[in-house]
Protein backbone atom coordinates (compact mmCIF):
# COMPACT_ATOMS: atom_id res chain seq x y z
CA UNK A 1 0.00 0.00 0.00
CA UNK A 2 1.37 3.40 -0.97
CA UNK A 3 0.97 5.66 2.07
CA UNK A 4 1.54 8.83 0.08
CA UNK A 5 4.56 9.98 2.09
CA UNK A 6 7.05 10.38 -0.76
CA UNK A 7 9.03 13.63 -0.48
CA UNK A 8 7.53 14.51 2.90
CA UNK A 9 9.95 15.53 5.65
CA UNK A 10 9.74 13.96 9.09
CA UNK A 11 11.47 15.18 12.26
CA UNK A 12 11.84 12.51 14.94
CA UNK A 13 13.05 13.46 18.43
CA UNK A 14 14.73 10.72 20.41
CA UNK A 15 15.44 9.16 17.04
CA UNK A 16 18.85 7.58 17.64
CA UNK A 17 17.80 4.17 18.97
CA UNK A 18 14.90 1.86 19.78
CA UNK A 19 11.44 3.03 18.80
CA UNK A 20 12.62 6.41 17.50
CA UNK A 21 15.16 4.93 15.12
CA UNK A 22 12.66 2.32 13.92
CA UNK A 23 10.21 5.13 13.16
CA UNK A 24 12.87 7.04 11.24
CA UNK A 25 13.69 3.95 9.17
CA UNK A 26 10.06 3.19 8.38
CA UNK A 27 9.23 6.76 7.37
CA UNK A 28 12.39 6.85 5.28
CA UNK A 29 11.38 3.62 3.55
CA UNK A 30 8.00 5.22 2.79
CA UNK A 31 9.79 8.00 0.92
CA UNK A 32 10.24 10.64 3.61
CA UNK A 33 13.32 12.70 4.16
CA UNK A 34 14.09 11.98 7.81
CA UNK A 35 15.71 14.17 10.43
CA UNK A 36 16.68 12.67 13.77
CA UNK A 37 17.91 14.41 16.87
CA UNK A 38 19.54 13.29 20.08
CA UNK A 39 21.86 14.41 22.86
CA UNK A 40 24.71 11.91 22.38
CA UNK A 41 26.99 12.80 19.44
CA UNK A 42 28.26 9.26 18.86
CA UNK A 43 24.79 7.71 18.91
CA UNK A 44 23.50 10.46 16.64
CA UNK A 45 26.32 9.90 14.15
CA UNK A 46 25.72 6.14 14.19
CA UNK A 47 21.97 6.48 13.69
CA UNK A 48 22.41 8.94 10.83
CA UNK A 49 24.96 6.67 9.19
CA UNK A 50 22.63 3.67 9.59
CA UNK A 51 19.83 5.57 7.87
CA UNK A 52 22.06 6.71 5.03
CA UNK A 53 23.46 3.19 4.59
CA UNK A 54 19.90 2.08 3.80
CA UNK A 55 19.79 4.59 0.96
CA UNK A 56 17.55 6.98 2.88
CA UNK A 57 17.69 10.76 2.85
CA UNK A 58 18.70 11.56 6.40
CA UNK A 59 20.10 14.35 8.58
CA UNK A 60 21.03 14.32 12.25
CA UNK A 61 21.17 17.25 14.66
CA UNK A 62 22.26 17.48 18.27
CA UNK A 63 19.50 18.85 20.48
CA UNK A 64 18.28 18.57 24.05
CA UNK A 65 14.50 18.74 23.89
CA UNK A 66 14.47 20.15 27.45
CA UNK A 67 16.20 23.36 26.32
CA UNK A 68 13.92 25.76 24.43
CA UNK A 69 16.76 27.48 22.58
CA UNK A 70 17.98 24.12 21.26
CA UNK A 71 14.44 23.17 20.19
CA UNK A 72 14.15 26.41 18.24
CA UNK A 73 17.54 25.82 16.65
CA UNK A 74 16.57 22.23 15.79
CA UNK A 75 13.43 23.31 13.94
CA UNK A 76 15.33 26.02 12.04
CA UNK A 77 18.11 23.59 11.12
CA UNK A 78 15.61 20.96 9.96
CA UNK A 79 13.81 23.46 7.72
CA UNK A 80 17.13 24.70 6.36
CA UNK A 81 18.32 21.15 5.59
CA UNK A 82 15.09 19.76 4.11
CA UNK A 83 13.10 22.80 3.03
CA UNK A 84 10.09 22.07 5.24
CA UNK A 85 8.71 19.91 8.06
CA UNK A 86 5.57 17.92 7.29
CA UNK A 87 5.64 15.40 10.14
CA UNK A 88 6.89 15.64 13.72
CA UNK A 89 7.20 12.56 15.90
CA UNK A 90 7.79 13.57 19.51
CA UNK A 91 9.51 10.50 20.95
CA UNK A 92 12.16 11.89 23.32
CA UNK A 93 11.94 10.70 26.88
CA UNK A 94 12.17 7.68 29.08
CA UNK A 95 10.29 5.76 31.74
CA UNK A 96 10.83 6.89 35.34
CA UNK A 97 10.25 4.11 37.84
CA UNK A 98 9.96 4.57 41.58
CA UNK A 99 7.53 5.13 44.41
CA UNK A 100 6.53 8.48 45.92
CA UNK A 101 9.37 8.26 48.45
CA UNK A 102 11.95 7.36 45.82
CA UNK A 103 11.29 10.14 43.29
CA UNK A 104 12.53 13.59 44.26
CA UNK A 105 10.87 16.82 43.12
CA UNK A 106 13.94 17.53 40.98
CA UNK A 107 13.60 14.16 39.23
CA UNK A 108 9.90 14.74 38.58
CA UNK A 109 10.58 18.26 37.28
CA UNK A 110 13.26 16.97 34.88
CA UNK A 111 10.89 14.24 33.70
CA UNK A 112 8.15 16.78 33.01
CA UNK A 113 10.58 18.96 31.10
CA UNK A 114 11.41 16.03 28.81
CA UNK A 115 7.92 14.61 28.34
CA UNK A 116 5.69 17.71 28.50
CA UNK A 117 7.51 21.03 28.26
CA UNK A 118 9.85 19.81 25.50
CA UNK A 119 7.01 18.66 23.22
CA UNK A 120 5.14 21.88 24.06
CA UNK A 121 8.07 23.97 22.81
CA UNK A 122 8.53 21.70 19.80
CA UNK A 123 4.90 22.28 18.82
CA UNK A 124 5.19 26.00 19.50
CA UNK A 125 8.13 26.24 17.12
CA UNK A 126 6.81 24.01 14.32
CA UNK A 127 3.09 24.87 14.22
CA UNK A 128 3.54 28.30 12.55
CA UNK A 129 5.64 26.64 9.85
CA UNK A 130 3.03 23.91 9.30
CA UNK A 131 0.22 26.48 9.19
CA UNK A 132 2.07 28.41 6.51
CA UNK A 133 2.51 25.20 4.51
CA UNK A 134 -1.15 24.19 4.75
CA UNK A 135 -0.93 21.50 7.42
CA UNK A 136 1.07 18.66 8.87
CA UNK A 137 1.16 15.83 11.39
CA UNK A 138 2.26 16.02 15.03
CA UNK A 139 2.47 12.57 16.65
CA UNK A 140 3.39 12.00 20.29
CA UNK A 141 4.67 8.63 21.54
CA UNK A 142 3.13 8.07 24.98
CA UNK A 143 3.85 5.13 27.28
CA UNK A 144 1.15 3.06 28.93
CA UNK A 145 1.46 4.62 32.41
CA UNK A 146 -0.64 7.56 31.21
CA UNK A 147 -3.61 5.19 30.96
CA UNK A 148 -2.55 2.51 33.45
CA UNK A 149 -1.20 4.25 36.58
CA UNK A 150 0.57 2.27 39.25
CA UNK A 151 2.38 2.64 42.55
CA UNK A 152 5.83 2.22 41.06
CA UNK A 153 5.20 4.37 37.95
CA UNK A 154 3.67 7.42 39.61
CA UNK A 155 6.04 9.92 37.94
CA UNK A 156 5.52 8.44 34.48
CA UNK A 157 1.77 8.26 35.09
CA UNK A 158 1.72 12.00 35.80
CA UNK A 159 3.86 13.00 32.82
CA UNK A 160 2.16 10.62 30.37
CA UNK A 161 -1.34 11.67 31.43
CA UNK A 162 -0.26 15.27 30.83
CA UNK A 163 0.89 14.24 27.36
CA UNK A 164 -2.57 12.82 26.61
CA UNK A 165 -4.17 16.10 27.71
CA UNK A 166 -1.67 17.99 25.55
CA UNK A 167 -2.48 15.89 22.47
CA UNK A 168 -6.22 16.36 22.86
CA UNK A 169 -6.05 20.09 23.56
CA UNK A 170 -3.49 20.79 20.82
CA UNK A 171 -5.60 18.87 18.31
CA UNK A 172 -8.49 21.22 19.10
CA UNK A 173 -6.24 24.22 18.73
CA UNK A 174 -4.68 23.40 15.35
CA UNK A 175 -7.06 20.91 13.68
CA UNK A 176 -8.70 23.53 11.46
CA UNK A 177 -5.25 24.38 10.11
CA UNK A 178 -5.06 20.77 8.86
CA UNK A 179 -2.44 19.95 11.50
CA UNK A 180 -3.50 16.58 12.85
CA UNK A 181 -2.28 15.79 16.36
CA UNK A 182 -2.46 12.21 17.63
CA UNK A 183 -0.70 9.81 19.97
CA UNK A 184 0.66 6.32 19.46
CA UNK A 185 0.87 4.42 22.73
CA UNK A 186 3.32 1.51 23.00
CA UNK A 187 3.36 -1.12 25.69
CA UNK A 188 5.12 -4.47 25.95
CA UNK A 189 7.63 -3.51 23.27
CA UNK A 190 11.13 -4.96 23.48
CA UNK A 191 13.62 -2.06 23.22
CA UNK A 192 16.91 -1.04 24.86
CA UNK A 193 14.76 0.67 27.51
CA UNK A 194 12.97 -2.51 28.54
CA UNK A 195 16.33 -4.28 28.86
CA UNK A 196 16.84 -2.33 32.10
CA UNK A 197 13.34 -2.52 33.58
CA UNK A 198 12.44 -4.35 36.74
CA UNK A 199 8.70 -4.84 36.67
CA UNK A 200 6.77 -3.89 39.81
CA UNK A 201 4.20 -6.69 39.44
CA UNK A 202 6.61 -9.33 38.16
CA UNK A 203 7.51 -12.60 39.90
CA UNK A 204 11.09 -12.46 38.62
CA UNK A 205 12.29 -9.11 39.96
CA UNK A 206 15.99 -8.62 39.53
CA UNK A 207 16.30 -11.15 36.72
CA UNK A 208 17.01 -10.50 33.06
CA UNK A 209 14.36 -9.27 30.65
CA UNK A 210 14.44 -12.67 28.94
CA UNK A 211 13.55 -14.36 32.23
CA UNK A 212 10.91 -11.77 33.03
CA UNK A 213 9.33 -12.09 29.60
CA UNK A 214 8.05 -15.57 30.40
CA UNK A 215 5.57 -13.97 32.80
CA UNK A 216 5.23 -10.53 31.20
CA UNK A 217 4.36 -11.98 27.81
CA UNK A 218 1.65 -14.15 29.35
CA UNK A 219 -0.28 -10.98 30.29
CA UNK A 220 -0.55 -10.03 26.61
CA UNK A 221 -3.35 -11.71 24.61
CA UNK A 222 -0.93 -12.28 21.74
CA UNK A 223 1.43 -14.02 24.17
CA UNK A 224 4.59 -12.16 23.19
CA UNK A 225 6.41 -8.83 23.21
CA UNK A 226 6.08 -6.45 20.31
CA UNK A 227 9.04 -4.90 18.50
CA UNK A 228 9.86 -1.27 17.57
CA UNK A 229 8.70 -1.86 14.00
CA UNK A 230 5.18 -2.41 15.34
CA UNK A 231 5.18 1.16 16.62
CA UNK A 232 6.86 2.45 13.47
CA UNK A 233 4.14 0.92 11.28
CA UNK A 234 1.41 2.62 13.31
CA UNK A 235 3.21 5.96 13.15
CA UNK A 236 3.64 5.69 9.37
CA UNK A 237 -0.10 5.17 8.98
CA UNK A 238 -0.96 8.05 11.31
CA UNK A 239 1.45 10.31 9.42
CA UNK A 240 -0.14 9.48 6.08
CA UNK A 241 -3.15 10.82 4.14
CA UNK A 242 -4.81 7.46 4.92
CA UNK A 243 -5.42 8.82 8.44
CA UNK A 244 -6.74 12.20 7.33
CA UNK A 245 -9.85 12.12 9.56
CA UNK A 246 -8.16 10.84 12.72
CA UNK A 247 -7.32 13.65 15.13
CA UNK A 248 -6.97 13.92 18.90
CA UNK A 249 -6.82 10.14 19.14
CA UNK A 250 -4.50 7.73 20.89
CA UNK A 251 -3.72 4.42 19.23
CA UNK A 252 -2.66 1.56 21.51
CA UNK A 253 0.00 -0.76 20.08
CA UNK A 254 0.33 -3.32 22.84
CA UNK A 255 -0.82 -6.74 21.66
CA UNK A 256 -4.11 -6.21 23.51
CA UNK A 257 -2.48 -5.74 26.93
CA UNK A 258 -4.65 -2.85 28.10
CA UNK A 259 -8.11 -3.98 29.17
CA UNK A 260 -10.05 -0.78 28.73
CA UNK A 261 -12.97 0.19 26.51
CA UNK A 262 -12.31 3.94 26.90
Amino acid sequence: MDLGLTNKTALITGGTSGIGLAIAKRLGQEGCKVIVCGRDPSRLDQATEDLKSMGLQAHGFLADICKPDQVASLVKSAISAAGQIDIVVSNAGTHLQGSLEQISPAQLEAHLHTKVIGPWELARQVVPHMRANGGGRFIVIIGQAGKVPGANVIASAISNAAQHAFVKSLSDDVGRSNILVNAVCPSRIATPLTDTLHLFNEHHLGRSLEQQESKWGSQVPMGRFGVPDDIANAVAFMASPRASFIVGSNIDVDGGYQRSIL
